[in-house]
């Protein structure tokens, strides 16, 4: 349903609001036929500011939105290594490219080559995993980057491979204008919010990862008040602590 909307926002050209609704209604049917609130959802989310009822389009862009992507696990890398810790990049991600570089290159020859058993015991399921912090056998800190709010096979099937336990936590980082779309599919399946609580899962914004990372002292203890759909630098009031305490 998701990405039918983006798709139909980014091929069919400008289109009114009736005439989306109409357009995504007659690519469904029968029990395959989406609940209204989520194709609103949807729409809500992947509009862009400059589009009006007589006008809806899309500022999102495939091509865009990839190398966005790239760049962030690059980031994350950087940041992993700043901390002292140990760093992994995906292997479906480890050929993508910024400019001449390989994401890859972000590895260093001890960390390309070490067992990922180190990180945990389901090897091919954190081999996927966008990029780890992590310290040998003790903590494993996962984060996934995703542009869209489809998070089926990220949540609910390749975690759902990585049992938990004490050392490991797990990051979302959205773009930002996933926020009320996730916070939509969270409320209204509790599929997916078990498996956040069980995992320990926390969102993380692309905006609030980037301000993090551009810190001259980053710390895992200075990370917390940019985490989650609502979080405390975006608000007054206070945040449980991510490591206990």
């Amino acid at each position: 349903m998701e990405w039918a909307v983006f798709s139909l926002l980014s091929t069919a050209g400008p289109l009114s609001e009736a005439s989306f609704l109409q357009r995504i209604a007659g690519l469904f049917s029968g029990h395959d036929l989406p609940d209204e609130y989520l194709v609103r959802a949807c729409l809500q989310s992947y509009r862009s500011r400059a589009s009006t009822p007589d006008r809806i389009v899309t500022g999102d862009d495939l091509l865009g939105r990839a190398q966005e992507h790239t760049e962030l696990i690059a980031m994350l890398a950087e940041g992993g290594h700043r901390l002292g810790m140990s760093v992994w990049i995906g292997r479906r991600e480890q050929d993508r490219r910024i400019g001449r570089e390989r994401l890859a290159d972000w590895l260093d020859d001890r960390e390309r080559q070490i067992p990922l058993s180190s990180i945990h015991r389901s090897v091919d399921d954190v081999a996927d995993v966008d990029c780890v912090w992590y310290v040998r056998r003790r903590m494993a800190l996962m984060f996934e980057v995703e542009w869209t709010a489809m998070l089926g096979e990220t949540v609910l099937r390749r975690h759902a491979r990585i049992p938990q336990d004490d050392g490991i936590v797990r990051f979302l980082v959205i773009a930002p204008e996933r926020t009320e779309l996730i916070r939509h599919k969270l409320e209204r399946s509790p599929l997916l919010r078990d498996a956040f609580e069980h995992d320990n899962w926390h969102v993380l914004k692309w905006n609030h990862l980037r301000t993090f990372l551009a810190r001259d002292e980053i710390s895992l203890e200075t990370l917390e008040p940019f985490l989650g759909l609502d979080p405390l630098v975006e608000r007054s009031g206070e945040q449980l602590g991510l490591f206990g305490g």
